[in-house]
């Protein structure tokens, strides 16, 4: 019994040092595989090979993207930097982008930060916050304290302050000439149907509808309703999760709350609103306090037009969209309302930062925490089996859990993911749109580099329990021989 003991503990600790290999070793998953057979006769499908390595497959399809590609990317595994990407005139690792819909989770936070606070309570309705309660004009709400979840420790985060840094170099050109034909349309998309193909097109640069991912108008002719509330069974879980249906003050609600998902950035406009009512608040000072406590030098909130911004901020990048065959700022203004569903600013490794201690648990409860990635509706999106908690996308295909968003505003493209269980995060911000009518192309790029990372890490995967595997089927192997033995004598 004891030399089964010293020999199971030998095989433990090599299995547990095999297991340790960098997981960045594997990035691309073919679909060969072939059939290895197990000791009670089963049988398990593994790789072929290890696939590119996961950095070089990124940087591979940046460079060799049919796209143009202007923008930022930033990959990282337990904080530390694996792949930086730095591409396009004036773009460096301090240049800021207008984040588009990543806003939200940053949104969402505050929300729940509120939420411990105790001064929120997601079961409440809508209408108690901004009908019921207070009626503030923002405009005279002063800056404050806020409670939130910190940290006190050192950390390696960025130390600059992005508004006040030197000015990048001159932006393009009004007009660069692309092999491009097709005409951007300023549309609204919604994440609820893959199949919107081709969208409607908005001419109000300046208006939340233009933001990747807003709902479609599909307001109900419904006559019993009050115009001047919302509907009364809409809380604030119904925003986080696009499952409210809110549609502006004065029209009937879209569908009954909670009974389907539509995503809205209206609904993260009015949280918004929320934060400002219950915390005395502008949510730009709200923000600067975020990135101030937690050290997060690349994030702040500003409204105007990208040129005055700039002023300000010139670190800013100018948004650019893909108008037939060439490429010009997009006229972007940021407002007031833009902000919490898409109108906040950042680096990638401001960003990458504030996820990072997001998923660690130091910026909102464990509880919160729970609830902003559960699954509490499942979505049609770009990309199969998707679900939504508050301010993130949700996948568990593969085995494998990822929390991500991608964002689309004239001028700028985002998306980031995170992978918990490898401590993996990427953060992709552009400062060029393309057009919109043809979402492959659109999110061609964002989708190869998914794929490389997913490959790479299903792959890591499969090996650690085709190790593990092997180890069990030595350990109850020797544990056979050994109970053989001890017949035998």
């Amino acid at each position: 019994m004891h030399r089964q003991n010293t020999l199971l503990t030998c095989l433990v600790l090599s299995v547990l040092t095999l297991s340790s290999s960098s997981y960045a070793d594997f990035p691309s998953l073919k679909n060969e595989k072939v059939q290895s057979e197990r000791s009670d006769g089963q049988t398990r499908s593994e790789p072929v090979v290890a696939p590119q390595n996961m950095e070089v497959a990124i940087k591979q399809a940046i460079d060799t993207s049919l796209q143009p590609f202007s923008g930022s990317v930033l990959l990282l595994r337990d904080g530390k930097t694996l792949l930086t990407v730095n591409k396009g005139r004036g773009i460096n690792k301090n240049t800021s982008f207008v984040i588009a819909s990543l806003s939200k989770q940053i949104t969402a936070t505050l929300i729940l930060q509120t939420v411990d606070a105790g001064k929120l309570d997601l079961n409440s309705s809508l209408n108690s916050y901004l009908i019921d309660g207070l009626d503030l004009d923002t405009d005279e709400i002063q800056g404050g304290n806020s409670d939130s979840y910190t940290d006190s420790g050192s950390e390696r985060d960025e130390d600059f302050d992005a508004k006040f840094e030197t000015a990048p170099e001159p932006a393009l050109e009004p007009e660069i000439p692309l092999d491009a034909s097709n005409e951007l349309e300023e549309a609204e998309k919604s994440d609820s149907s893959r199949s919107l193909q081709r969208i409607g097109s908005s001419k109000e640069v300046a208006s939340p509808t233009i933001i990747y991912g807003i709902d479609v108008e599909t307001a109900q002719n419904n006559p019993r309703f009050n115009p001047s509330r919302y509907n009364e069974n809409i809380t604030l879980h119904h925003l986080l999760s696009h499952t409210s249906g809110v549609d502006k003050l004065g029209k009937p609600n879209r569908f009954q709350p909670g009974s389907q998902f539509q995503y809205s950035n209206l609904g993260y406009s009015l949280l918004g609103e929320i934060l400002e009512q219950v915390n005395q608040q502008t949510l730009a000072q709200q923000i600067a306090n975020l990135k101030l406590t937690n050290r997060l030098g690349g994030l702040y909130a500003e409204v105007g037009t990208i040129d005055n911004i700039r002023q300000r901020a010139p670190s800013l990048a100018i948004g650019l969209n893909e108008a037939g065959s060439v490429l010009a700022p997009s006229g972007l203004e940021l407002t007031k309302s833009l902000i919490p569903a898409g109108g906040i600013i950042a680096t990638t490794q401001a960003f990458a930062t504030f996820q990072q201690k997001l998923h660690s648990g130091r910026l909102i409860s464990p509880q919160s925490y729970q609830l902003m990635t559960r699954s509490h509706t499942d979505i049609e999106f770009l990309w199969p089996d998707m679900s939504y908690g508050y301010g993130l996308r949700i996948n568990r295909e593969d085995g494998i859990i990822e929390y991500s968003h991608t964002g689309y505003l004239p001028g700028y493209m985002s998306m980031t993911l995170h992978y918990p269980e490898f401590d993996l995060d990427l953060v992709m911000l552009e400062n060029i749109s393309l057009n919109i009518s043809d979402l492959d192309r659109v999110f061609e790029l964002h989708n190869q580099i998914r794929a490389s990372i997913r490959e790479s890490l299903i792959y890591a995967k499969s090996l650690e329990n085709r190790r593990l595997m092997d180890t069990k089927d030595k350990i109850d192997s020797t544990n056979k021989s050994e109970a053989q033995s001890e017949t035998q004598i």
